[in-house]
């Protein structure tokens, strides 16, 4: 076993598997070799890995009125979630086996009440069943070892998720484009291959010449065009010699066929060749981080709520949620207006404005500084003349009499 699945607590059970509930088998990996997979891949997990995990308190409408700095949940996934990762690779092996398989897990071990560590499950199988009341989940790694944990402790994302009654479907669909672009890639090594490659017939007009003699013909002028190669290129034979060139033609996928069909691969996983390459503008990063990113971050939010909290803990309104800000991504232009746009209503705070070009925080600058040139419509008069509206002058002079009336009768 490895060195991660050493770390999981076992569970033994006493019934075999009475009610098996569903199971899911890990890909072959075959699709991950392939170098436009893994790149498209990579390029999800990694821009989901940067977001940071926050552990908050949300209120009867659902808004955010308070952030647990230290909360031993947000430690785990940010920082050091087991001995072996940090909180960027564990998020980034999470997210990249749920693009593989259509489903990943991660075993939260704990101590008591509270957690200890975190650990992605890199199983070759996993089997859900009930034992009892109870579900549990029968892991099977790759070198054929098993490990049965209680599904509660398990966290799930799941991909594709249609058919199955708890694992994703799978990534199935691809195969057909993915054979499609093995055989256009070797049959377009078999062609350079073949055009660097000599092919003819060789003519001797002897007669009656032994298979041995015409093979050492053959040789002796293989020789000769190998030679002429290497010192200008022109071959002597006599006339009772002749050589036929054979033009070998070979059958590739042409440019734009072999362009459409990779682009189903970027359709699959609803990302844009600029977004995979890294050179992309603003609008075609956030359709991709919106097609792509943010899917997997909301259904992470939601699963590690539900796996670290009581439904008595979720109803008092804590909650795990994945934070990432695109405007780390947006152009310098891009920033710079949205700053001059939004620096008369104290959107950002300083701090926040040089973090969007990645400056360090200064002393003071988490003060938001607010505008004077806009006031409610009610407030207008007594804004431009320091004094109250007609009305409310004469509703207060005529409060006035009637308070001086009531002294005198007094």
């Amino acid at each position: 076993m490895g060195f991660l699945s050493n770390l999981f607590k076992r569970e033994r059970v006493r019934m075999a598997y009475p009610f098996v509930t569903g199971s899911v088998t890990s890909f072959d990996g075959e699709a991950y070799e392939h170098e436009l997979v893994r790149g498209i891949i990579d390029a999800i997990a990694s821009h989901a890995a940067k977001a940071d995990a926050m552990h908050v308190v949300v209120d009867a409408q659902g808004r955010i009125k308070e952030i647990k700095h230290n909360s031993p949940y947000a430690k785990l996934l940010n920082s050091q979630p087991n001995p072996m990762m940090t909180g960027y690779d564990l998020k980034y092996r999470l997210f990249s086996q749920l693009l593989q398989y259509t489903t990943s897990f991660c075993y939260v071990r704990w101590n008591g009440v509270n957690p200890e560590m975190l650990l992605p499950v890199d199983y070759s199988s996993v089997k859900v069943f009930r034992d009892g009341g109870n579900y549990y989940a029968e892991i099977t790694w790759h070198d054929g070892d098993q490990t049965t944990v209680p599904l509660d402790d398990l966290i799930v994302l799941r991909k594709m998720f249609g058919n199955g009654e708890i694992m994703g479907d799978g990534n199935s669909p691809l195969e057909n484009t993915l054979d499609v672009i093995k055989a256009g890639d070797e049959g377009f090594k078999e062609a350079v291959s073949v055009s660097n490659k000599v092919r003819g017939i060789f003519k001797s007009k002897k007669s009656m010449l032994s298979p041995g003699d015409k093979k050492g013909i053959a040789d002796t002028f293989a020789d000769q065009f190998a030679a002429a190669a290497k010192s200008g290129g022109i071959v002597a034979i006599d006339a009772m010699e002749e050589y036929a060139p054979l033009t070998a033609q070979t059958m590739t996928i042409g440019a734009p066929q072999m362009l459409e069909i990779k682009k189903n691969l970027h359709r699959y996983w609803h990302v844009s060749d600029a977004f995979v390459t890294g050179d992309y503008t603003d609008t075609q990063f956030q359709a991709s981080f919106d097609g792509a990113v943010e899917p997997p971050l909301i259904q992470a939010s939601q699963a590690f709520t539900n796996g670290f909290f009581t439904p008595t803990e979720r109803n008092h309104g804590n909650r795990i949620i994945f934070n990432t800000s695109t405007l780390i991504h947006a152009s310098v232009d891009t920033k710079i207006k949205l700053l001059e746009t939004a620096r008369e209503n104290g959107l950002f705070t300083v701090n926040e404005q040089r973090e969007l070009f990645g400056f360090a925080p200064v002393e003071g600058g988490d003060e938001r500084m607010v505008s004077l040139n806009y006031v409610k419509s009610t407030d207008q008069s007594k804004y431009q003349t320091g004094e109250d509206k007609p009305e409310d002058n004469q509703t207060a002079d005529n409060q006035k009499g009637e308070n001086d009336g009531q002294k005198q009768v007094d």
